[in-house]
């Protein structure tokens, strides 16, 4: 027994208008989200001779980390960089996502007279990754993991299966890749998980960031691994 075949059908549900627009766990948007780097490389601006205080920048070129990494000697004003920030080199690519956290406001009033910024509209999104190229077909995880995460193995990882309107293969949802998005940046689908679905997710996190059970994933992740 798959987790698939477990809900069948009521996997997924459709929004209305005014569901679409709320912003609530379990909802299927798409942003661009940056792929975490794993070797640390910086754009770095090159020095205009024209420019006196090198306070201004254009032109930049990539450069690995060295020693003075975050620890640069002067600040840029435009655009705007601190001496000790850097201009990160990452990938990025719009795919869709699940909102996990969305945005708590808080109000200004409450820091008033002070410098920082109490709300910022973020949300937090985990990523979601096809198990095969949409184009060609071609397998991207062998039949075994993929079968393993149907089984609910692995707590990082949700499979889900594919959905018109939504992607076209078969997606791995994975929790180890949380993500803060500015909420703007997040076009929202007419999709979400179904409310006994997004119960298991709830719990899976539960027990993914604390360890804690029993409860429904736990019992659910059992079946599976018995089947």
């Amino acid at each position: 027994m798959f987790i698939d075949e477990w809900f069948d059908e009521s996997f997924f549900k459709n929004l209305s208008v005014s569901e679409k627009n709320s912003f609530s766990f379990g909802q299927f948007f798409w942003t661009h989200a940056y792929y975490p780097h794993e070797h640390l490389e910086l754009w770095r601006p090159i020095p205009d001779p024209n420019e006196s205080t090198q306070t201004l920048a254009s032109i930049f070129q990539i450069q690995a980390a060295g020693q003075d990494a975050f620890r640069r000697a002067i600040p840029l004003q435009t655009p705007k960089l601190e001496t000790n920030e850097e201009f990160l080199l990452i990938r990025a690519k719009r795919r869709p996502v699940i909102l996990i956290q969305p945005e708590i406001f808080i109000p200004s009033t409450v820091n008033r007279g002070f410098r920082g910024r109490v709300h910022r509209s973020r949300c937090t999104v985990a990523q979601i990754f096809g198990l095969e190229d949409p184009q060609t077909g071609r397998a991207e995880f062998s039949q075994i993991f993929v079968d393993r995460v149907r089984q609910m193995e692995y707590p990082q990882l949700m499979f889900l299966p594919k959905k018109p309107g939504l992607f076209q293969v078969d997606s791995l949802l994975r929790l180890d890749e949380l993500q803060s998005v500015f909420t703007p940046h997040l076009d929202p689908t007419q999709f979400a998980l179904t409310d006994d679905v997004s119960t298991i997710l709830r719990d899976q996190l539960q027990f993914l960031l604390t360890g804690k059970g029993p409860n429904d994933y736990t019992l659910l992740r059992e079946e599976m691994l018995r089947s």
